[in-house]
């Protein structure tokens, strides 16, 4: 026989020194036929004293054989490696969307549908506007206006079931007073005592508002135990600076008490969704520039009829909301 000989077992020691080949044995039929393969025990560089079984062509150096056995491991690997990465990902589960909250999730300030009474939910609202662009395998809002935390858990987190996947929480606002503040702030003769309001909600924000919300997830961890919680924040009501044309807002120095209120309410939801499993989605940034005072406002302005004055418009939700949720839920 000429050209390419019989297998041969090569042992290297450890000095890279090569012993003598031996004849292979074993294995079915006659001597000389079995067929060509390789036997590694490291990827593309042989390590000292490996056991490498390669067809070994008479004549070649010892230096060819030394790269010829690295080099054909790794064309194995690669020609491999495309069967590897063709494999199909896994059918994602169904969304099964709940939404939770009061106003600023039932969407009281985007013409609100007559049919959902006291509770003024609108179809521009954020949780309607993504459950219409996604279409997930089930989904209810039972946002309600003027809701605070402890109605959400008695009213609201029952409508969570086992196989719910993504829940939305807003909620706390009416646990900090905030109507009365606002209306405080509007009509009251002399600073202090729109000041003495918002400090007032504010302490609210800090002790009350937080346990609330984590009273309001823990339900619904109790409910679905694996379910996405996001936890929607609220934005400033009003644009800084000192120059407002809008009939009916309070003055600048009002105007920021309360725009600070709403950043120390934030900051708390914030810390108590962290702690128990629920994810801040926090919309002050999107609403930046679009607050009241504003060219451009998403926050529905005095002297529009109560309960739609001071919330958001449906293009605040729509540009303001919805990013933001969208966002989140894409965030690891």
């Amino acid at each position: 026989m000429t050209g390419i000989g019989a297998h041969r077992t090569v042992t290297r020691g450890e000095d890279g020194s090569t012993a003598a080949p031996q004849p292979l044995r074993g294995g079915r039929g006659r001597a000389g036929t079995r067929s060509a393969h390789l036997v590694v025990d490291t990827a593309c560089t042989p390590s000292p004293g490996a056991r490498i079984a390669v067809p070994v062509a008479r004549g070649l150096s010892g230096r060819v054989r030394r790269f010829l056995v690295p080099l054909l491991t790794c064309a194995l690997l690669v020609a491999l490696a495309p069967a590897a990465l063709a494999a199909p990902a896994p059918a994602a589960a169904p969304v099964r969307y709940v939404a939770l909250g009061d106003s600023y999730a039932a969407g009281v300030g985007a013409r609100p549908d007559p049919a959902t009474g006291d509770c003024r939910r609108s179809d521009a609202s954020y949780p309607a506007l993504w459950a219409a662009r996604h279409a997930p395998a089930s989904f209810v809002s039972v946002a309600c206006s003027g809701a605070t935390s402890g109605e959400v858990i008695a009213r609201q987190v029952r409508t969570v079931s086992a196989d719910t996947t993504l829940v939305t929480i807003t909620v706390g606002g009416n646990d900090t007073g905030f109507g009365p503040v606002l209306a405080a702030c509007s009509v009251a003769r002399d600073d202090e005592t729109c000041l003495r309001a918002v400090r007032g909600g504010e302490r609210a924000a800090r002790w009350v508002a937080p346990g609330g919300l984590i009273s309001t997830i823990v339900g619904v961890r109790l409910q679905a135990p694996d379910a996405t919680i996001l936890v929607l924040g609220y934005p400033r009501l009003f644009e800084p600076g000192a120059d407002c044309d809008v009939p009916g807002v309070p003055n600048a120095v009002r105007r920021e008490a309360l725009n600070r209120a709403a950043d120390t309410l934030d900051a708390a939801l914030a810390d108590a969704a962290g702690r128990f499993r629920g994810r801040f989605v926090d919309v002050r940034g999107a609403f930046a520039g679009h607050g009241i005072c504003s060219a451009d406002p998403w926050i529905t302005p005095p002297p529009a009829a109560a309960p739609a004055v001071y919330h958001p418009t449906g293009q605040g939700y729509r540009d303001g909301y919805l990013p933001a949720f969208e966002a989140a839920l894409h965030r690891p």
